[in-house]
């Protein structure tokens, strides 16, 4: 099956086909879109923030409860926002130069500061730094998704090939964080064809509201008891089962994993928020760099001896707000632009063909035009 023509494609349920353009000729940013990247961005924060405090009840409650919130939500915006046509030349430059400059150049910021921290190199190519798999995994899932996009049932094969990921022995699965990459292209490419108009008029229909409503309420008030029974390698999706068994246990975290990542966008509000919407723009800025904050501040003595009860648990998710929104400033965003979001070629207008360049008029004479 061909992916459709522009023009023929059905509105997506936000409303639009295509992104606004602003009088300036930048494509104006969607405020709903850049919300769930600000909240996604922290709730990611907050989790490696909190990673040594897995024991403490709140901050394990709410690991369990955000999965679907984080990174599948990355992964489903970052498939709204993929195009399936044909990989141009151009096109493909396009694609790869977002992805393989941050890759690289995060990455050397990675050793250098691992360099200055304990003092031994290690060059992050093939095993990515600290949460750089990400970068990996979409170059992988923008290159495939021309060629998926021509499947008939590309959803159905990309959870066939999840499942199988879990069968895949540690040395394979982890080179290049594969079983990531397969694990999580349902994502993807649930937000690839959220675009393409899938669910749109449920998405937009009042009732949805208090579904996905419904189905959050159920999902935060159920990780409460299930907090220590569900171990963080189902949520991870890296390593191979243990028992066969697993496999269903896969599938039920991905249908809830889908089910929680739309609720989530489909209670985000559409206008802009004040203040979130505006460092939401930021939240590729948030996701990345965050790591190299968080082991300046380890390095530095910060530690988390502090944090027990709820109250300070929930300082701890508001000091993770604080620097996330601290990440997606403007100052910083101006400072990493370079790196983060490097500037694509400009597009030079083809030479204009001889036959197009207008000729002298024909001198007329007395007798021409007679």
């Amino acid at each position: 099956m061909r992916p459709r023509d522009a023009r023929s494609r059905p509105r997506c349920w936000t409303g639009e086909r295509t992104r606004r353009r602003v009088r300036s000729g930048r494509t104006a940013r969607e405020a709903h879109w850049d919300t769930t990247r600000y909240v996604a961005g922290t709730l990611v924060l907050f989790v490696h923030v909190a990673g040594p405090l897995t024991t403490l009840d709140g901050v394990r409650w709410l690991y369990v409860a955000t999965w679907a919130l984080r990174v599948p939500a990355f992964a489903l915006l970052a498939g709204y926002f993929s195009d399936a046509g044909p990989l141009t030349p151009r096109g493909l430059r396009a694609l790869m130069l977002p992805i393989v400059v941050p890759y690289l150049a995060v990455g050397l910021l990675h050793t250098l500061e691992r360099r200055w921290a304990t003092g031994e190199w290690r060059l992050f190519l093939d095993e990515p730094a600290w949460a750089m798999w990400f970068l990996l995994s979409l170059l992988c899932w923008r290159l495939a998704l021309p060629y998926l996009a021509r499947l008939r049932h590309p959803l159905a094969l990309a959870v066939g090939a999840a499942l199988c990921a879990g069968f895949l022995p540690a040395d394979v699965g982890g080179t290049l964080q594969l079983s990531r990459t397969l694990c999580f292209l349902p994502f993807f490419l649930l937000g690839w064809r959220l675009r393409e108009g899938l669910l749109a008029r449920p998405m937009r229909a009042e009732w949805s509201r208090f579904a996905a409503l419904a189905v959050l309420g159920t999902v935060f008030v159920a990780a409460w008891p299930l907090r220590d029974e569900v171990r963080p390698a189902w949520l991870q999706m890296r390593l191979p089962y243990e028992t066969p068994s697993e496999v269903l246990i896969r599938v039920c975290v991905l249908l809830v994993g889908a089910a929680v990542t739309l609720s989530f966008v489909r209670l985000v509000p559409r206008r802009r928020l004040p203040f979130v919407t505006y460092l939401g723009a930021g939240g590729m800025y948030i996701y990345l760099l965050h790591p190299l904050a968080l082991r300046l501040l380890t390095h530095a003595g910060i530690d988390y001896a502090w944090v027990g009860p709820w109250p300070e648990q929930a300082a701890l998710l508001a000091l993770a707000a604080l620097l996330a929104a601290a990440l997606a400033s403007p100052p910083v965003r101006l400072l990493t632009r370079p790196i983060i979001q490097p500037a694509r070629p400009r597009r030079r207008p083809p030479p204009p063909d001889r036959r197009d360049r207008p000729t002298a008029p024909t001198p007329t004479t007395p007798d021409a035009a007679r």
